[in-house]
């Protein structure tokens, strides 16, 4: 009788081991699925910030095309790039400062840019507030014959 109770014993003590063990594993397996999950995640957002970045940059795009009211914006000599931004993003007219301020960077505009007072609104696109900024021509035809 005394053999039995030590089996039965041991038998508990192997398998209250043997729990231990697969929740020990279990618990790893679940948080390194947990982190994967997690990177996945982060990759996923990254991925998405950049191709909207790059697509405000190089694409078409204003904040809302359906947009009709205009407001006065105040651009002053002494305005970086980034300062203009911050106020066209604070007027509502542009949805991200950093993307103007990389298309203002790409296309070459940030000495061209003229102090003033200006009429802009949200359905505008970031090309036409430049050209407008700007006061580029754009009227004139460049095409040889």
């Amino acid at each position: 009788m005394a053999d039995t109770a030590k089996k039965k014993k041991k038998n508990k003590k192997n398998a209250d081991e043997i729990v231990r063990k697969a929740f020990k594993r279990s618990s790893g397996f679940m948080w390194s699925l947990l982190v994967n999950i997690v990177i996945v995640f982060l990759v996923i957002k990254l991925f998405s910030y950049s191709f909207n970045f790059a697509y405000g940059v190089f694409g078409k795009t204003c904040l809302d095309p359906g947009a009709t009211k205009y407001k006065s914006v105040e651009i002053s000599a002494d305005s970086s790039i980034m300062d203009i931004g911050r106020a066209l993003e604070d007027a509502e007219i542009i949805k991200d400062k950093y993307v103007f301020w990389a298309k203002v960077k790409v296309k070459g505009y940030g000495d061209k840019i003229v102090a003033g007072n200006y009429p802009l609104c949200a359905s505008m696109t970031y090309d036409d507030i430049l050209i407008l900024i700007c006061h580029i021509d754009t009227t004139s035809n460049d095409t040889k014959e």
